[in-house]
């Protein structure tokens, strides 16, 4: 609040007015740490005591409050499934109401790729095994890619087809391992035995 005077040539002086000054200076775009497809809740930093707004793909909002050194954390709706490649925009609003400008970052996917089981076989010598499919999925709909290893002579994998299929041509016991790997890199392994 600022008072505010006249006086005339007198020297007379006015009772004082006064006039209160409005915060119109909006807050700093705020910061923000990296996220994944994993965490629970996001972090950066903002102008002190503001209030941060993240946005979801859903048009569904959050919002923390910065504390007295700017720190912030925002926890992440149970509702909200991120996958990796959405940007979520971030905004702080400060006790006069102004908004900063948004910044954003878009979410990595650490995510590892989900694998259908794969049962055991146990076949004849030079019998065919029962086809398997391997059935992948990275939760985004993405592609993924499988590689196999630990697979019995006259058993093998076509990468076209993700099939795996043949006749075992000698008798023991095979450890398989299927290796389903998604375009971040992110890996699952799955294992099963084809005994012989």
């Amino acid at each position: 609040t600022l008072p505010v005077t006249s006086t005339d040539e007198a020297g007379n002086v006015s009772d004082p007015a006064s006039t209160v000054v409005t915060d119109a200076t909006a807050p700093t775009t705020p910061t923000v740490n990296p996220v994944t497809s994993e965490d629970k809740t996001i972090t950066g930093k903002a102008e002190p005591n503001s209030t941060v707004t993240v946005t979801f793909p859903d048009g569904t909002t959050a919002t923390g409050t910065a504390d007295e050194d700017g720190n912030y954390v925002v926890d992440i709706p149970t509702n909200v499934d991120l996958k990796g490649g959405e940007t979520l925009p971030v905004t702080a609003t400060d006790e006069a109401g102004n908004e900063s400008q948004p910044s954003s970052t878009v979410v990595t996917d650490t995510t590892a790729p989900i694998v259908k089981e794969i049962n055991d076989q146990t076949k004849e010598v030079n019998t065919p095994i029962d086809e398997i499919k391997i059935e992948a999925d990275d939760g985004a709909g993405h592609t993924v890619t499988n590689s196999v290893s630990g697979l019995p002579a006259g058993v093998t994998f076509d990468e076209n087809t993700n099939t795996i299929s043949g006749s075992p041509t000698i008798v023991g016991t095979y450890p398989v391992t299927v290796t389903t790997t998604d375009a971040e890199g992110n890996a699952t392994e799955t294992k099963f035995t084809i005994t012989v």
